[in-house]
This record gives C-alpha cells, structure tokens and sequence, in this order.
C-alpha cells in the first residue's frame, strides 16, 4: 500500500466532495458506497479499489481518469 497515493486520493475526494457542497453522508448515497468507507478513504486508512474509485468518480459526474488527475 503506497500511503503517499493514498493521501493523495484521500484528498482529491475531500477536496471534491467540499466543492460540491456534499457531506459525507451525501457522497455515500450518490455513489452507493457505505458511510465508513467514504471516511476510511478520505483519511487514507483504506486502500481504494478502482471499482470504488470509479464510483466516486460518477458521483462527482467525472470520468475514472478526470477524478485520478491530481496534483500532488
């Protein structure tokens, strides 16, 4: 597990979910994924799969690689 990615996603999905006014409550219902792993994602305690990212992703109405074009 590469921590270093891991924070980087975890604030990719933060950063995003704050630019769209979403809780995390919201995120979990826009992409179906449970409560606890939204948190567990965005403070880098769960590696994410890519069937996860992707849904993440289509919550925020990005692609799969629009979502993992990040920035440090």
């Amino acid at each position: 597990m590469d921590k270093k990615l891991l924070k980087k996603v975890a604030r990719r999905i933060k950063s995003l979910r704050k630019k769209k006014n979403y809780t995390q409550d919201d995120l979990s219902f826009f992409s179906n994924l449970p409560r606890s792993t939204i948190g567990n994602l965005e403070t880098a305690s769960n590696d994410v799969t890519l069937s996860k990212a992707n849904q993440i992703a289509t919550a925020f109405n990005l692609s799969l690689s629009e979502f993992l074009n990040f920035k440090n």
